[in-house]
């Protein structure tokens, strides 16, 4: 049985506590998809006859067990630096390249970038790197990431849960299309941060 047939098992055993370990999980390695573990979630939900509540406080639960493992790499980067990530992540299947385009998002967007790499794929498991080794604020990130992590496990756990028995002809479709809509939400969100800044900054020079 492979990682992600373990992790389904998992979530569809265990709701709640499954889906925490599973998020935390998928933070700390890569290679597991949230793209999967996260409708999966809510597909168990819907089968479950879960509430609405219910079915976000699971998506509660995935947010923190992200954020927890988000929190874990933030302080290994901090302890031991950049070069020894970059050791230590091809043994987890995280190339340089992959941590160097976290640090590129995390210089352009500062500490905006926890937020919205939350939700980025193929930086959100490593916007931890570049904060940690920054030495970001512990309070700002784990806030940052925490929302980032909500947002992000609120679309895709109510996606399975909404699309109900249809759950399983359409998961392998939206897997494919599930990047690529993250990506477009990252795009508008920091087109409205970016925005704000600017308006802000004009303020600021109005006044002074």
């Amino acid at each position: 049985m492979d990682i992600i047939n373990v992790i389904t098992s998992l979530v569809s055993s265990y709701g709640y506590v499954g889906l925490f370990i599973a998020a935390f999980a998928e933070t700390i390695f890569p290679p597991i998809p949230s793209e999967v573990v996260f409708p999966l979630a809510g597909f168990v939900s819907f089968k479950s006859n879960f509430t609405y509540f219910e079915t976000f406080v699971m998506a509660v639960c995935g947010a923190a067990g992200a954020t927890i493992g988000a929190v874990l790499i933030y302080f290994i980067s901090l302890k031991i630096g950049r070069l020894a990530i970059i050791k230590i992540g091809k043994y987890v299947l995280v190339s340089e390249r992959k941590i160097e385009a976290a640090e590129k998002w995390f210089e352009r967007y500062g500490i905006y970038a926890v937020f919205l790499g939350r939700m980025a794929p193929g930086v959100r498991e490593l916007i931890s790197v570049p904060a940690g080794i920054a030495k970001m604020p512990l309070g700002k990130f784990t806030i940052f990431t925490f929302l980032g992590s909500l947002v992000w496990s609120i679309a895709l756990v109510f996606s399975g849960y909404l699309l109900g028995n249809s759950w399983d002809t359409l998961s392998g479709m939206l897997s494919t299309y599930f990047p690529f809509l993250s990506a477009l939400t990252v795009i508008i969100l920091s087109g409205v941060i970016l925005y704000y800044l600017i308006v802000k900054k004009r303020k600021y020079r109005s006044t002074h």
